[in-house]
């Protein structure tokens, strides 16, 4: 793995809170339809939950000695890597069981957790390249400046990955349109009653003069 590329980047959460990524740039395997995440949890005293340099050397160890021979033997793909809030969250992509993931990695620390779910369009993944995407566009900063609300990045050909699976957005309800009324036909006029002719009197008979 030491020659496939890999980007290093930097970025701030919404409230402030700093997060590390690790993400190999590759593209998509869709054969592999199923991601599968490690959770490595490190002590950390720092209100920026950041690791320190022995969490490192662990996370490395892990990486060289249990994960890459792993994913060698079990056709697995190790993506990201990402370091945030006291623990590191190592993202797989393949088609196998994830119960021998978890029989050969959960050996190397009590304390992992696991995490796995059917992604066959790799939309996790898009979403860690949507990030390198805006990092690799934003202008160099200067060493001495503060990390960027969103990412600051470096190549590096070594691999590390990390991120957790993003809920995937609820599609919006359109609203129904509403049925337009169909307009009342006006009453007609009813026709005026025909006027029926007056009968004539009948004349009244005169009475005869006697002789």
């Amino acid at each position: 793995m030491s020659d496939e590329l890999w980007h290093l980047v930097e970025a701030k959460r919404d409230d402030g809170a700093p997060a590390m990524f690790r993400i190999r740039e590759l593209a998509p395997r869709l054969e592999l339809p199923r991601i599968f995440v490690a959770e490595l949890p490190y002590p950390s005293s720092e209100l920026a939950q950041l690791p320190d340099a022995a969490a490192y050397q662990r996370l490395n160890r892990f990486e060289e000695q249990w994960l890459a021979p792993t994913c060698a033997a079990l056709g697995w793909v190790f993506v990201a890597v990402k370091t945030e809030d006291g623990s590191f969250f190592l993202y797989l992509y393949g088609d196998g069981d994830p119960n021998e993931l978890v029989e050969r990695l959960s050996p190397f620390d009590g304390s992992l957790g696991f995490h796995d779910d059917h992604d066959p369009t790799w939309d996790e993944y898009a979403a860690l390249s949507e990030l390198l995407g805006l990092a690799k566009a934003m202008p160099p900063v200067a060493e001495d400046a503060e990390t960027m609300p969103l990412p600051t990045t470096r190549p590096e050909r070594q691999p590390k990955p990390t991120t957790q699976p993003k809920s995937k957005p609820q599609p919006q309800l359109q609203p129904t349109p509403k049925p337009t009324p169909k307009p009342t036909p006006k009453p007609t006029s009813n026709p005026k009653p025909k006027t029926k002719p007056k009968p004539k009197p009948k004349a009244k008979a005169k009475a005869k003069p006697k002789r």
